[in-house]
C-alpha cells in the first residue's frame, strides 16, 4: 500500500496567476500571509486566490492544526506571528521562488525511498519539477546501492523529478547542478566553505553532509525522466552516527556560525530555489559558469586520489571535470583517462 501525502495536495501557484478553478493549496494562504506584516483581511484572502471565505476559513484552521501560530480577529482577518511549525508542504511552499519546482510537492511522514515514490510519479507521467519529501526514510540509499541513513527530523530527504532535452550521456551534469544548488543554499549557514567531492558527495570539514543520488529512464537517445534525490543530514549529533560513520560523517547542526541556527523548512525550499536557477542557467547558457563554480568548489580537482572500479584500484592525480560530468585524471604511468562512474578516497598526503 502507497504512503498517503500528509497534506491536500493542491499544486501551490504564483498568487498572480492563480485562475478560478486551479486547486489552492495552504501554502498559497501562507505566502500571502508571510507578505505582510499586519493582518490580512479574509475577504483580501478570498479574492486574491477566487475561493470562499469558508474555503479560507479551512485552510487556516489546517494551518494552525499543523503548528503555525496564526491570530484571528472578526474584524482585522488574519496575521501570521511565527513563520515556525512542523516540517511540512505548506511551509515549504510558502518560500520558494521556483516556476516549477517544487509547484507540486507531496510531503510524506515516512517513506522507504523518496526516489522511489518519485519514480512511481514519474511513470505515470507527473510533471517536470514534481518533488517528492519526507520526514524520515526506511530504507534510503546513495550510490552503489548503499544504506543512507535518513531518520526523521534529522535531515531533509527530498527528491526531484527533472524532464530535459538532453542525450542521456550529459544527464550526470545534473548531479554536478545539484550539488552547486546545495552549496549555496548552505553556505550562508556555516562558519566554513562546502566542497563537492566527485561524483556526488558534499563535504564539512572531511565529513560527508549530503549525497546525491540521480537515476533516469531513457531509450536509446531520448531520455524520459530524470530523478535528483538530495540526503542533506542537517541535525544529527556525532553520538547519532553509528561508529562506522562517526569519522567519515557530519551534519550541518555542528557547523553553524556563532549563534546561527538552522530551520529546515526555509533550508529546502532554499535548496530548490538555487536547483531550479542553476538547472535553468545550464540548459539556457551551457554548461560553462556551471562547472566554473563546480571546480571552485571541489576538493577533489587537482589532489591525488584513489580510483576504485570494481576490483581495480588506481592512484591518480584529479585534474578537471568535463561538460559531461566526467572525471579526467592523469595516472602514475603518465596517461590520461576519462571516468564516467566510480569510487575515489582523497590522498592527503
Amino acid at each position: 500500500m502507497s504512503p498517503k501525502p500528509l497534506d491536500d495536495g493542491g499544486i501551490i501557484i504564483n498568487k498572480k496567476e492563480i485562475k478560478r478553478g486551479d486547486p489552492v493549496s495552504s501554502g498559497n494562504i501562507l505566502s500571502l500571509l508571510a507578505a505582510r506584516d499586519g493582518f490580512v483581511s479574509g475577504a483580501f484572502l478570498s479574492r486574491e486566490l477566487n475561493i470562499s471565505r469558508t474555503a479560507v476559513w479551512k485552510k487556516i484552521a489546517a494551518l494552525k492544526r499543523e503548528g503555525y501560530q496564526i491570530e484571528a480577529s472578526t474584524r482585522k482577518g488574519y496575521r501570521l506571528l511565527s513563520h515556525k511549525a512542523c516540517y511540512g508542504k505548506p511551509g515549504i511552499q510558502s518560500l520558494l521562488k521556483t516556476e516549477f519546482f517544487g509547484r507540486d510537492m507531496r510531503f510524506y511522514e515516512s517513506v522507504e525511498s523518496t526516489n522511489n515514490v518519485l519514480k512511481g510519479l514519474a511513470n505515470a507521467g507527473a510533471a517536470h519539477g514534481t518533488v517528492v519529501i519526507a520526514n524520515g526514510q526506511t530504507r534510503g540509499r546513495g550510490r552503489l546501492g548503499r544504506e543512507w541513513n535518513s531518520v526523521a527530523g534529522k535531515g531533509i530527504w527530498m527528491s526531484v523529478l527533472l524532464r530535459p532535452q538532453l542525450h542521456p550521456a550529459r544527464v550526470q551534469a545534473i548531479t554536478l547542478a545539484a550539488a552547486v544548488a546545495v552549496c549555496r543554499a548552505i553556505e550562508p549557514l556555516l562558519d566554513k566553505k562546502p566542497g563537492i567531492k566527485w561524483p556526488n558527495d558534499i563535504l564539512l570539514g572531511g565529513g560527508k553532509v549530503c549525497g546525491i543520488l540521480t537515476e533516469l529512464s531513457a531509450e536509446a537517445e531520448r531520455v524520459s525522466w530524470v530523478i535528483a534525490g538530495i540526503g542533506l543530514n542537517t541535525h544529527f549529533a556525532p553520538e547519532d552516527f553509528s561508529p562506522d560513520l562517526k569519522d567519515k560523517a557530519t551534519s550541518l547542526i555542528q557547523h553553524l556560525k556563532k549563534g546561527g541556527s538552522l530551520d529546515r523548512t526555509w533550508l529546502a525550499a532554499e535548496i530548490l530555489n538555487q536547483f531550479e536557477q542553476v538547472y535553468e542557467e545550464y540548459l539556457e547558457n551551457g554548461p560553462d559558469s556551471m562547472l566554473m563554480e563546480w571546480r571552485q568548489r571541489s576538493v577533489t580537482l587537482k589532489r591525488m586520489v584513489e580510483l576504485v572500479q570494481g576490483t581495480e584500484r588506481i592512484r591518480a592525480l584529479a585534474l578537471d571535470i568535463g561538460e559531461d560530468g566526467r572525471l579526467r585524471i592523469r595516472l602514475e604511468d603518465g596517461s590520461i583517462r576519462e571516468i564516467f562512474s566510480g569510487e575515489i578516497s582523497l590522498s592527503y598526503d
